[in-house]
């Protein structure tokens, strides 16, 4: 209860990142969504949000196969734009993958930069 009271509402800037690097040549800066979420959630939460958000990309997929990876480090990268290049190049960040049972506030206690691309998911 007490995790809840100091709990925030944060801005996750998503990117869905298909598995087949050959279809990343068609990601651009609209394929970031932006949700809404509590710092006080679980992951989980977050991973129903995504489902419900892309009905038709997840309904074959089970809930577990649903992965999100926080990216820790743009190493110096700083447009969307150019984020958005080096994932397409098929090249990965440093990143930290994110079990359901964690607390978004573990990788999100405040709000993170909004010019970056906080979340991936593979699709």
């Amino acid at each position: 209860v007490e995790e809840m009271a100091n709990s925030i509402i944060i801005t996750l800037n998503c990117l869905l990142l298909p598995c087949d690097t050959a279809l990343r040549s068609n990601l651009s800066e609209g394929s970031i969504t932006t949700l809404k979420i509590s710092t006080g959630e679980t992951v989980d939460q977050l991973r129903i949000m995504i489902r419900e958000r892309w009905p038709h990309l997840f309904e074959k997929v089970p809930p577990a196969s649903i992965l999100l990876w926080k990216i820790n480090d743009t190493e110096g990268v700083t447009s969307f734009e150019k984020q958005i290049e080096v994932y397409s190049r098929g090249k990965r960040l440093n990143e930290t993958g994110m079990p359901p049972h964690d607390l978004i506030s573990k990788h999100f206690s405040e709000q993170p930069p909004n010019d970056k691309i906080h979340i991936y998911i593979f699709i």
